[in-house]
């Protein structure tokens, strides 16, 4: 597919999109902040949900929206971040990152970095405990939190991330998505495919550590680690893998797997399922913060 092609379809997905189809029960007690962060591709819009009435400095979660590389807003997870905000008492920030075609690997990653390191430079303004900052993502959104985690790792001087969240994310971009298991329910692979290829232009790139982060070499420096994997889903092979070798790394890790459930059924599946699993992610917020 030719470049202009990729992204006339992705801008055809782009239009498509839908909100979450599972919102919380009740709304949620928690307020919403539109702050722009200077990136290299520019100012970077970013949600800062709060909870009602935070005077204090706060713990934070630096969250990204799923969407395949290639479409989502950070308002895709609005609803469930205010939720997360007034049920683990803390600010999460969804970053509104470059998307591919237009702006294919290493782009996002580097600009997700980017406003990470910026919002620790600025923890003060925005009333943060910067000791206790977590960061994660949905789908696509956790590969690229545990891309920053990796390239993070790798710094001389590192921002202290404390934890990651990784909801079931594609972690390995290289093998072909017709080779990953298969269910009725999974992201058809053709669409899979075209998804990758928008992402990944050379292909080399498909291997390297910050595109499919199960590749990675050294894991030993990463935070503690909160996986969640829906059964039906064709990722979540590769996302148990990940979490195994984080473990043989030596790095404290979760797993929770969701029986019975799909890709993306934190937005658009039951919602007792996905009550469950937001529940399972402030639980986990709430633990870090305290220790």
């Amino acid at each position: 597919m030719k470049r202009q092609e990729m992204i006339d379809l992705a801008k055809q997905i782009r239009s498509d999109e839908e909100r979450p189809q599972v919102i919380p029960p009740h709304p949620p007690q928690a307020t919403t902040t539109t702050p722009h962060v200077p990136t290299s591709v520019g100012d970077v819009r970013m949600l800062c949900h709060s909870p009602i009435d935070a005077a204090e400095p706060l713990p934070g979660f630096i969250s990204f929206h799923g969407g395949g590389f290639i479409s989502g807003t950070p308002e895709m997870d609005e609803p469930w971040n205010l939720f997360l905000a007034e049920t683990a008492n803390c600010h999460v920030l969804n970053v509104e990152y470059p998307l591919a075609p237009e702006h294919p690997f290493p782009v996002p990653v580097h600009v997700a970095y980017e406003v990470v390191q910026w919002i620790f430079q600025h923890a003060d303004t925005l009333c943060l405990d910067a000791s206790r900052i977590a960061i994660g993502g949905h789908s696509a959104g956790g590969n690229l939190a545990t891309a920053v985690s990796l390239w993070n790792a790798e710094q001389t001087d590192p921002v202290p991330l404390i934890a990651q969240i990784l909801d079931y994310p594609p972690l390995d971009l290289a093998t072909d998505p017709a080779d990953k298991p298969f269910f009725e329910e999974a992201i058809p692979a053709e669409q899979a495919r075209q998804f990758n290829a928008m992402y990944i232009a050379r292909a080399e790139d498909a291997y390297h550590h910050l595109a499919s982060p199960l590749y990675a070499a050294q894991l030993d420096a990463l935070p503690q680690t909160l996986v969640l994997t829906a059964e039906h889903d064709s990722l979540a092979q590769e996302a148990r893998q990940y979490a195994k070798r984080l473990q043989a790394a030596g790095v404290a890790v979760e797993h929770q797997e969701f029986a019975g459930q799909a890709h993306a059924f934190t937005h658009h599946g039951d919602l007792d399922a996905a009550l469950q699993a937001w529940h399972r992610i402030a639980d986990y917020l709430k633990s870090v913060y305290r220790s």
